[in-house]
């Protein structure tokens, strides 16, 4: 990259204008092989357009219009209600009965209501319960048995089982908490802190914590250098606290079986105490509490230990389950589980419909004997109640035979029965789907018109020798619209005369023009094509689209007689053997054309798109190779003009000096 040049300073030379016209060859030849590369990639996004659409056409319509399947298409007709027919192509043609009996239903439990009840005037009003939560606690009056976790569990015997040694000054003080059933926290303070007299150590217990000190050191009041009364501590000495076990160590802050406390006259930073991770909260009764999905199963008088069973599966009952984390743990057990808050009802659905889909709930006491759970759940559900559907199998009569089955969706004899609605007795019919595959030959021939349309239109482009890809320069000299313009009429012919678009277009051509052999019935052949049936080309300027006589969609044709369609209904085989043989043909030779060549295309492409790329990757070389030659070039001549202007400053500063001396 050149720097910054001052140059014409002296001559006042426009000189970046003469070295810009002095290397125009070059620019020039930067600009002719830049457009190159950019006809080149546009030419690849040409194709890669092109590919898209040929992919399009070969795994839709070609797929279908290939397929003997298509035409083996069969429908159901009838005035039915309350069940839908759908034929396979298996289906025997004729007429059939059916009657639904049953149809199939999930088992569904929508379940009382929980959070409102009726006031004594008959109004509905929240229901209220007391529910319990858990605070910690800084009194020490509470006893051992009180004292819960933040779940609600009893946690005092931890306490009454404390071992720890104290290492003070140079006695150990073994320390074992010996307190009775009935003791308060302030009983273990005192029965720890006797333990530990003369230690320096001491015990208290502060916002559910127990607490351990290092009072050894005395305090002592002086007067420092500035005359200020400050307090300093002497005469402290540091203690190791070491538990016998890892309950002991999480009571009161020896996290690694062994602490140090510092004593303040050899600590700045005054680490004196440690507090135990294991928090002791006290229980809270709130009454007037209105029930929500966090509300818990013991406060709603379901008790701890409870097994609700879900098809034999049992969730049992702790002091945290929630109404919510319960249907989330139904939820886990085959069935569809929730509870809507703000209905304040439990919804429960099997996952599938059937007998053999149904679910079922009990609920018993930790000791085996029966339980309220369900009631205080709103699932006491009986056969008949509001809310309670049971599963049920589907049941028609088809034929004069019973099928029953979970499922409301029947396959039977080559036809999908669909069971909405119990009724009577009902008739349908079941024959050729002349209309189906009808529409099925036409979306073939409108998929094929449309691409061969495109390709005529890339193949037969003009030549267009004026025009070629626009410089910098030139874009700023024209409008958006006009640059746009500009281009489009480039890319529009840069597929013109493309060897692979004639070679598939008169591939597919050839192959639709050709006679496929069928043996009828009575043992005769005979050749049919695209003709036989009412498809044809029209006049040469549309270049081999195709038209159905008598199609409806088609102006120029539709009043001619519809062989098509006759076919259909007259010798369907004889349909599906033609096209069926026709589109395998095609579909074969575009397998052929995109069939990946190493170091030319790659899989499912029909164009050279890996020769595209090295072409255009040897075009930005090109580039870049006679960008450095026209920079060189270019600052050969910054040079000269540079030396000029050194001589002319010179020359300059002479005239000057000589002037001077005869007094100029």
């Amino acid at each position: 990259m050149a720097g910054i040049r001052m140059t014409g300073l002296v001559s006042g030379l426009d000189t970046e204008t003469l070295v810009s016209q002095l290397s125009q060859a070059y620019q020039a030849k930067v600009d002719n092989v830049k457009k190159e590369q950019t006809k080149l990639e546009w030419k690849k996004e040409a194709w890669s357009a092109l590919n898209t659409k040929l992919m399009d056409f070969y795994k839709g319509a070609l797929s279908t219009f290939k397929s003997i399947s298509t035409y083996r298409a069969k429908s159901a007709t009838g005035d039915l209600s309350g069940v839908k027919i759908t034929a396979g192509s298996e289906a025997v043609n004729g007429t059939h009965r059916v009657q639904v009996l049953k149809t199939a239903t999930a088992q569904m439990w929508t379940g009382k209501r929980l959070n409102k009840t009726t006031d004594a005037d008959g109004k509905t009003v929240d229901k209220t319960y007391t529910s319990t939560s858990y605070k910690t606690t800084s009194d020490t009056s509470m006893k051992l048995s009180d004292l819960k976790d933040k779940n609600g569990y009893s946690i005092g015997d931890q306490i009454k089982n404390a071992e720890f040694k104290v290492s003070a000054n140079g006695t150990d003080y073994n320390v074992k908490v010996n307190v009775g059933d009935d003791a308060t926290i302030q009983d273990v303070l005192d029965n720890i802190n006797s333990q530990l007299n003369g230690s320096g150590v001491s015990v208290d217990f502060a916002a559910g914590n127990f607490r351990m000190s290092n009072d050894s050191a005395v305090a002592k009041e002086i007067e420092n250098d500035t005359g200020e009364t400050v307090t300093v501590f002497e005469n402290g000495y540091d203690v190791k606290v070491s538990a016998a076990d890892e309950t002991t160590a999480n009571i009161f802050g020896i996290n690694t079986k062994e602490a140090t406390l510092y004593s303040k006259s050899s600590q700045e930073s005054d680490v004196t105490i440690v507090g135990g991770s294991t928090r002791f909260y006290e229980e809270v009764e709130n009454e007037g509490t209105k029930v929500t999905g966090s509300s818990k199963l013991v406060d709603l008088g379901i008790a701890e230990g409870t097994e609700i069973k879900v098809n034999g599966n049992a969730i049992t009952v702790d002091k945290t389950t929630t109404l919510s984390s319960l249907a989330t743990q139904m939820a886990k057990l085959g069935i569809e589980a929730n509870y809507d808050a703000g209905q304040g009802r439990f919804y429960l659905n099997s996952k599938g419909t059937g007998e053999g889909n149904a679910f079922t709930i009990e609920a018993v006491n930790a000791d085996g004997s029966a339980s309220n759970a369900l009631g205080a759940l709103g699932l006491d559900l009986q056969v008949g109640d509001e809310g309670r559907i049971d599963a049920q199998d589907a049941e028609i009569l088809y034929n004069g035979v019973k099928y029953k089955q979970s499922s409301s969706t029947f396959n039977i004899n080559g036809l999908t029965i669909e069971a909405t609605a119990e009724g009577n007795e009902q008739t349908f019919n079941v024959g050729t789907d002349a209309q189906g595959i009808y529409d099925k030959v036409k979306e073939f021939v409108k998929s094929y018109n449309d691409l061969i349309e495109e390709m005529n239109t890339m193949y037969n482009a003009k030549r267009v020798k004026d025009y070629e890809p626009l410089t910098d320069d030139e874009k700023k000299a024209m409008s958006d619209d006009e640059v746009e313009k500009w281009e489009a009429v480039i890319k529009g012919s840069l597929l013109r005369r493309d060897d692979t678009i004639s070679s598939l277009l008169s591939s597919m051509r050839t192959t639709l023009s050709k006679q496929v052999a069928y043996t009828n019935s009575d043992g005769t052949t005979k050749n049919y094509s695209l003709t036989s049936f009412g498809i044809n080309t029209s006049v040469y300027t549309e270049r081999g689209k195709l038209h159905i006589y008598g199609n409806s969609d088609d102006s120029d044709f539709a009043d001619f007689d519809d062989s098509l369609m006759k076919a259909i209904m007259a010798d369907p085989e004889a349909v599906a053997k033609t096209f069926s043989e026709l589109g395998n043909e095609i579909y074969k030779n575009l397998q052929t054309a995109m069939r990946r060549v190493d170091g030319v295309s790659s899989a499912l492409t029909f164009y050279n798109d890996v020769q595209l790329d090295k072409d255009i990757d040897r075009y930005k070389d090109r580039v870049s190779t006679l960008q450095e030659k026209m920079i060189a070039e270019q600052d050969k001549y910054y040079k000269q003009f540079s030396a000029m202007e050194t001589a002319m400053a010179k020359l300059q500063s002479q005239q000057t000096y000589i002037s001077q001396l005869f007094g100029g």
